[in-house]
């Protein structure tokens, strides 16, 4: 790092929490996750473990912005695993309105017990993992629930007094096609979720599929624009790639990552973005499910500059190259950027740095090119 760098001291602004027990794994899913073990005390192990490791950071959370308890299936735990969880997180929490708390759930796994324990540790933003309505669809991707729980259960949660419920969706799946984006498209405006993280399907190497080195069929259709257009005529703000939301219900620990905030990730396979003597270092927690540790790599100053572009580009607002940690990262790329913006994939408006309509489309290229 150089040295106007290590003048920035920055406090950590969002705290993940991973769960990687699941009920059954999805053929396309590549995150740290195990089946969930029969033997309860494996579970209580690992939350006992999590334990240690949130208290390893002494008095570094105390000004958390966001806590996000990601999977794996979170909401497969029991209503005791849940909380006894929720007892280990609930100090770092804060009972207000700015404060965002956000947990993962499966709609099989939804139940009554967990919705009233997360009510009660002021949990204030769901994020349900429905992926698409359509349910061939569902099968062939390998979810175990179908449109009915999905629906079943996410107004069980409206019912519960959630205000703040987001849903992800997938496309360019298997023989997709527009008539079922428009099928998933009418359950939102029958819906309406606050949030949308609506993502392509990709096989990673470490899913189920990749691992098989399966192929998936190319789909002869171009879902993004239908999706985009349609979400803005139901009222939903595009804030980044591919997420959208109502009523400037933004997903506040998402947006300090891309805005390149520092956030710990504890538990196994968890990862975070760190502060240490004035040097940045990207963490992961390796190992196993009860035997991990975390591992620390140091961020060079271009791949700490260069990071604060991969993220901060994803945003429709892009970057503002007049904040301090943002600066020299500007000026660092600035001769490379204005030819970017030469060929029409990058614009400056004011303060900000942002794709283009074009740019959009070739994110990865305009990224390489700043390589």
């Amino acid at each position: 790092m150089t040295k106007s760098q290590k003048l920035i001291d920055r406090k950590i602004n969002s705290l993940y929490v991973h769960i990687p027990f699941c009920e059954h794994i999805c053929f396309y899913c590549d995150f740290a996750k195990v089946i969930k073990p029969k033997d309860k005390k494996n579970i209580e192990t690992y939350l006992n473990n999590l334990e240690v490791e949130l208290n390893s950071y002494n008095d570094k959370l105390n000004d958390l912005e966001t806590i996000y308890i990601g999977g794996g299936t979170p909401s497969c735990l029991d209503p005791i695993d849940t909380k006894r969880m929720l007892e280990i997180l609930k100090k770092y929490s804060k009972n207000t309105n700015e404060f965002e708390y956000c947990i993962e759930l499966n709609p099989e796994s939804i139940n009554e017990q967990n919705l009233i324990l997360y009510k009660e540790y002021n949990i204030n933003r769901l994020s349900i993992g429905i992926q698409t309505f359509d349910n061939d669809l569902l099968k062939k991707i390998g979810r175990i629930h179908d449109n009915s729980i999905a629906i079943e259960k996410y107004k069980l949660a409206r019912f519960f007094g959630f205000e703040n419920i987001s849903i992800d969706l997938m496309y360019n799946l298997f023989n997709q096609k527009i008539e079922h984006i428009k099928t998933d498209i009418d359950f939102i405006k029958e819906l309406k979720p606050d949030h949308i993280s609506w993502y392509s399907l990709i096989i990673k190497d470490e899913s189920i599929w990749g691992k098989k080195n399966f192929k998936k069929p190319l789909n002869d259709e171009y879902f993004d624009e239908h999706i985009n257009k349609n979400l803005s005529s139901l009222g939903y703000q595009r804030y980044e790639i591919s997420n959208y939301c109502l009523n400037q219900k933004f997903s506040k620990h998402n947006l300090n990552y891309w805005n390149n905030s520092l956030f710990v990730g504890v538990g196994f396979g968890a990862s975070g973005f760190e502060q240490i003597e004035g040097k940045y270092y990207l963490t992961n927690n390796k190992g196993n499910v009860l035997n991990y540790k975390k591992q620390f790599e140091l961020v060079s100053t271009q791949d700490y500059y260069f990071q604060i572009f991969m993220m901060g580009l994803r945003l429709v607002e892009g970057i503002d190259i007049t904040l301090e940690k943002n600066i020299l990262a500007y000026q660092y790329f600035e001769e490379k950027l204005n030819n970017i913006i030469n060929k029409g994939w990058l614009v400056k408006e004011a303060n900000f740095i942002k794709c283009t309509k074009k740019g959009y489309d070739i994110l990865n290229e305009i990224l390489v090119e700043l390589l």
